[in-house]
């Protein structure tokens, strides 16, 4: 996923992501841009979180983004949206399936496995993702994507998270 929050507990910031459906969905690579959604993303949720820049350019709807870390290219993506906009809700989706299970991070100590359930809607529409290069994660480049969803104004809720029973 790549995401542009416009505003945030933590301010505004880009995020690319990898979440693995093999099991329980869980965050298995993660980029941000700034410090502050690095720290509080590893503290409240054990996302896995670092720093990166991410240069955008291009038209809302027809962008372009490459993200680097320490000068080594992770991503140059290219996302062009199309057609009509929809409702798209995660209400529809069963909460097991959204709900990200975090193993507890080196920092953590013996913390818990953390359970979040996460929820969002917005406006979507159809887009074609390109992947131009980098080496963010293997199945990136090796697969195309079933679906594209541009979803340029959207509600994100990621309460609190639950510690995982024993």
């Amino acid at each position: 996923m790549l995401v542009r929050y416009a505003q945030s507990g933590v301010g505004p910031y880009d995020e690319l992501l990898w979440v693995s459906l093999s099991g329980a969905p869980q965050v298995t690579r993660i980029v941000v841009s700034t410090q502050q959604s690095v720290v509080w993303g590893r503290r409240n949720w054990a996302i896995p979180k670092s720093q990166a820049e991410f240069a955008w350019e291009g038209l809302p709807g027809r962008e372009q983004v490459r993200v680097t870390q320490d000068g080594r290219l992770l991503a140059h993506l290219s996302v062009q949206a199309w057609g009509p906009s929809l409702p798209v809700t995660t209400a529809v989706v069963p909460a097991a399936w959204r709900t990200l299970t975090q193993p507890p991070l080196p920092e953590a100590g013996d913390r818990a496995t953390l359970l979040t359930t996460v929820s969002a809607s917005g406006r979507g529409r159809p887009a074609r993702l390109s992947v131009v290069g980098g080496d963010f994660h293997p199945a990136l480049l090796e697969r195309r994507p079933l679906l594209s969803v541009a979803v340029p104004d959207f509600r994100m809720v990621f309460p609190a998270a639950r510690v995982r029973p024993a």
